[in-house]
């Protein structure tokens, strides 16, 4: 059975958050109550993707395979920063920013389409790069090099996935040195539990959206590997 497409998923997140808000308040910084994406992380864990850097309203984060746009939305109300959120996907980009729209953001946060591994951005522009479990992604040279070159000098990059193996580890280590980051470090994470009012809400857009795509149905990884990396200054 087909996915449902991304638009009408997106208008589904926010028939689904507006209804659960009138009894129940969103988790802040989560205004459809995590539905708008499919990362099954402890939200407060991606907490520490700001640590690195001073953050105010003039850093300018990129956040790679940003989708439905969830992240970004709660990256950018958490820390104050503007974030730019880039997908090869243009029907997700287009369901990003109707959900942006509707959550009032779109002077804090942007999307665009756009290949990874050759970004249409400039170079030098970000102070952060964020990558949260792309397929293949954080292994790809491509992917890697890119996120180097629009970093401004002294930027942070900070990737997080699914908790990988000794070599896997050790293998997006080298790919990251062998483009010119420096002051890697790596950390395994535990992951908690969503809130009770979001698995709600992800039970009711179930009921609402059966065909949801497999992102969404994602259960809730135990542990994640989370990797942080610094351009020189």
């Amino acid at each position: 059975m087909p996915a449902v497409p991304d638009l009408s998923l997106a208008m589904a997140i926010v028939g689904v958050a507006r209804d659960l808000a009138r009894t129940v308040p969103p988790p802040r910084g989560a205004p459809y109550f995590y539905l708008d994406s499919d990362t099954p992380y402890d939200w407060k864990v991606l907490e520490s993707f700001c640590e690195r850097g001073i953050f105010r309203k003039y850093e300018f984060a990129l956040d790679l395979g940003s989708g439905l746009g969830g992240r970004a939305r709660w990256l950018a109300i958490r820390s104050g920063c503007r974030i730019l959120g880039v997908d090869p996907r243009p029907s997700t980009v287009a369901a990003a920013k109707l959900l942006n729209r509707r959550a009032h953001m779109d002077e804090q946060v942007a999307f665009q389409v756009g290949q990874l591994d050759c970004l249409p951005l400039q170079s030098r522009v970000f102070t952060h790069v964020w990558m949260t479990d792309l397929p293949n992604a954080a292994q790809s040279v491509g992917t890697c090099s890119e996120g180097f070159r629009v970093l401004r000098p002294g930027g942070h990059l900070a990737v997080q996935c699914t908790a990988l193996s000794l070599a896997g580890c050790d293998d997006v280590l080298a790919r990251l040195a062998a483009v010119g980051f420096v002051n890697l470090e790596t950390r395994s994470v535990e992951c908690a539990e969503p809130p009770p009012q979001c698995r709600l809400a992800r039970d009711r857009l179930q009921g609402t959206v059966p065909q949801l795509p497999s992102g969404c149905e994602r259960l809730l990884a135990p542990t994640a590997v989370q990797i942080f990396a610094t351009r020189p200054a």
